[in-house]
């Protein structure tokens, strides 16, 4: 466009050319089914309009700097009923009829709605039912205008013949047919057929979409009830012991109750690189900086253990950890109660919200001296020995701070 794609003037010429191309759907089949009264000024302004906009679109189609912008949007087809629409400007001026050429522009419409939808993603099923209404209402309108034509009435005036027309439209397309107006001629009834046609496929899109809009109300909750019959028949079918089998559905219960049945891995993956690593970023670095170890070291440092850490989620009674184990990890605790336990099977401590655990053995390289159990449903953040190893090689100065809580802890 002359204004460039993005210029707030190419969106305000095309709400304005919008608006001039439902003028024309509705006035200029109107005036010429009921001659309601001239409207020559009208459609030569309409006309000039159309021309206007073509010779924009045709300028910009051949600039070197608007190639591929342009072409990515305005197809060859496009603008052939754009130079359809513009190129008869002397007709208006021989026959009337020829102002029927106007009407191509319309068909534009569809490609800036298609466009709107694209864009508003979110508003997609709401957006076709309105977008729908209103090409309901356009063809409701020229089929009026064409019955008219083809049953012409002298005894009544332009407005009364309009409304007779528009109601036996909409009569016939929504299947109701009381009656009261009935073809008589051959032309009638052979167009009768075909707006009792266009009432069925009225029906089927209208049923269709609206069921299609109650399937997709809630995604998740349906994708949730599928994933749960199957794993009630995969526990049936391998027949697991009850407390096992509870044990997982309330598993599926939870993920559903906290997250809606998302797993935060997978979506996190399925990211660009630029914007995973974000997203990573921002929603660990909270959780290490609220970890005292954390809280003052460089940002560098805080957003590599940020994008090495994985989510993990524990359920009541599951052991993280277990005395004696190789030490292959460090966590840190999102949300969730854990308690410690020593090798005779005491409880020495309680982890909450924001401890985390396992630095020792990671320094030391040695086994887990204690257990840590899950009482509650836990989400947390594993750091593996590989990557902890490859962080502290490139921070000296970290590993130095870490590797003196871990001394405190064990009290070497």
């Amino acid at each position: 466009m002359l204004f460039g794609t993005k210029s707030i003037g190419v969106m305000i010429w095309d709400v304005f050319v919008i608006i001039v191309c439902v003028f024309a759907a509705v006035a200029i089949p109107l005036n010429l089914a009921f001659a309601a009264r001239d409207i020559h000024v009208e459609s030569q302004i309409i006309q000039l309009v159309f021309a206007l906009d073509f010779a924009l679109r045709l300028r910009a189609h051949f600039q070197k700097s608007a190639i591929r912008s342009v072409r990515s949007t305005e197809s060859t087809g496009w603008l052939v009923v754009d130079a359809i629409a513009a190129l008869p400007i002397i007709w208006v001026w021989i026959a009337p009829l020829a102002g029927l050429s106007l009407v191509v522009k319309v068909l534009r419409i569809a490609r800036w709605m298609h466009q709107w939808r694209v864009t508003a993603v979110q508003w997609g099923d709401v957006l076709r039912l309105v977008f729908f209404a209103f090409w309901l209402f356009i063809g409701a309108h020229w089929l009026a205008c064409v019955w008219s034509t083809i049953t012409p009435s002298y005894d009544s005036d332009g407005v009364t013949r309009y409304l007779q027309s528009i109601y036996w439209v909409i009569e016939t397309l929504t299947t109701i047919g009381y009656g009261e107006t009935t073809p008589t001629t051959n032309v009638q009834r052979m167009f009768a057929l075909v707006v009792m046609l266009c009432g069925v496929a009225v029906y089927g899109f209208v049923i269709g979409n609206v069921a299609s809009m109650l399937a997709k109300r809630d995604p998740s909750k349906t994708q949730y009830f599928e994933h749960l019959d199957q794993l009630n028949a995969f526990l049936k079918y391998r027949s697991l012991p009850p407390d096992t089998r509870r044990r997982i559905q309330d598993y599926y219960t939870h993920i559903w109750q906290e997250r809606m049945g998302y797993d935060e891995s997978t979506f996190v993956a399925s990211l660009p690189g630029g914007l995973r690593r974000e997203v990573q970023v921002h929603l660990k670095q909270e959780i290490l900086r609220r970890i005292p170890i954390f809280a003052k070291l460089p940002m560098d440092f805080i957003e590599a253990v940020a994008l090495s850490l994985k989510p993990d989620i524990y359920v009541p009674g599951d052991f993280i950890c277990r005395v004696g184990e190789d030490a292959d990890r460090m966590y840190f605790i999102i949300k969730g109660e854990l308690e410690v336990i020593k090798s005779d099977g005491s409880v020495v401590g309680t982890l909450r919200d924001g401890d985390f655990f396992g630095e020792v053995a990671l320094f030391k390289q040695q086994p887990r001296n204690a257990s840590v159990r899950a009482n509650d449903y836990s989400d947390v953040y594993a750091l593996d020995r590989s990557a902890f190893d490859v962080l502290l090689s490139q921070h000296p100065d970290v590993a130095e701070q870490l590797r003196s809580v871990a001394d405190r802890r064990t009290g070497g």
